[in-house]
């Protein structure tokens, strides 16, 4: 076993680690920075995968990476990719990878994301099944463009690669268990519009069943359908990754707000914060605490963790904003997507531009 050591040691290779990297270096320009992630890959984002890279359209040198290859080196910032964290002893101020080796710190950031739900149902575990969440997962179903795919869960990336299969001359069916695409966001009527629109661009939407079986052909629904499919994406949500902040004995919500910290952004524990995926604050536009499972989060996470790590005092204080990309509509969500059931539109949603205002 050996031991590594750096000023800063950043837990998770996603977007709120790169950020804060990159706001750490504003502040102390020469402080050793170590980032580990577990993915082969340096930091990338991750809304291109059910967008423009999974449909080809985009090279991943053109819009995955955070920071260009060269900017690490340039920056005094090494990557130790490929490598699982597994507890930290904060009070030696330690962590344990999964080699046993271990690497010491003054300043800690978990960000550790999150992982892609699974379904308890026979054939989740099929070779023509697929979550989404890394690089390789856009990839694989990519390979299988033009061909139908059957889509369990009518959220965020049900529908944005529903749209793109179909927009790629390839079929598309969505299984939704509520009433309405998107319902844990939108309200009934933004989600008869989406309908309309995947609807009139070739998708297959089934509300009010779920998925019961997934067969090497297709699905079997809790209604008594067969839908036949060659592929199968099951987007029922995520879950934050919390082994590495439980195993270092850190404050935590399992049950629903993750690692908590306070507004700005510190743990239970000295000289550890926490962001993106897993950090549940205290939002004080809203009033409450919550995690947040989206892009903005993760970068806007990032800059204040990485800021305060290096010094500063900056408390979390954004409106929280979510977009999604899907045909020729781009929507865009400010404040708490559960704040309202229904509201005012303003604008005609016939003509693909409105707005929906709620209290």
């Amino acid at each position: 076993m050996a031991s590594h050591s750096a000023r800063y040691v950043l837990v998770g290779g996603g977007l709120a680690s790169a950020t804060a990297a990159e706001n750490i270096r504003k502040h102390d320009p020469d402080g050793p920075i170590l980032i580990i992630g577990s993915e082969p890959h340096a930091p990338y984002h991750r809304p291109p995968l059910s967008k423009e890279y999974l449909r080809g359209e985009a090279k991943a040198e053109d819009v995955l990476p955070v920071q260009p290859a060269s900017w690490y080196a340039d920056n005094k910032v090494t990557l130790l990719t490929g490598t699982k964290a597994t507890g930290a002893d904060t009070a030696a101020k330690s962590v344990t990878l999964e080699s046993g080796d271990t690497v010491n710190y003054e300043k800690l950031l978990i960000a550790t994301g999150s992982s892609p739900r699974s379904l308890d149902i026979p054939g989740m575990d099929g070779p023509n099944v697929r979550t989404l969440r890394t690089r390789e997962d856009s990839e694989a179903i990519r390979a299988h463009l033009g061909q139908k795919l059957v889509l369990v869960g009518g959220g965020y990336i049900g529908v944005e690669v529903a749209a793109d299969f179909v927009t790629k001359g390839g079929k598309a069916t969505i299984i939704e268990p509520t009433d309405h695409l998107w319902s844990k966001f939108a309200s009934p009527e933004y989600g008869a519009f989406l309908k309309k629109k995947m609807e009139a661009a070739g998708a297959e939407i089934i509300l009010g069943d779920e998925v019961t079986e997934i067969t090497l052909t297709g699905v079997k629904t809790k209604a008594g359908k067969t839908i036949d499919g060659d592929y199968v994406l099951v987007g029922v949500g995520v879950k934050p990754n919390l082994e590495f902040a439980l195993a270092a004995g850190l404050d935590v919500d399992e049950k629903k707000n993750g690692i908590l910290v306070n507004e700005f952004l510190e743990t239970s524990a000295p000289d550890v914060w926490a962001a993106g995926d897993v950090a549940g604050f205290q939002d004080p536009v809203l009033g409450k605490r919550w995690r947040v499972e989206h892009w903005n989060n993760a970068l806007w996470h990032g800059e204040i963790a990485g800021a305060n790590m290096a010094g500063q005092h900056v408390a979390y204080d954004h409106v929280p904003n979510f977009f999604s990309d899907e045909l020729d509509i781009h929507f865009e969500l400010f404040g708490d997507p559960q704040g309202g059931k229904g509201g005012l539109f303003h604008g005609d949603p016939d003509s693909n531009r409105f707005d929906e205002l709620y209290v």
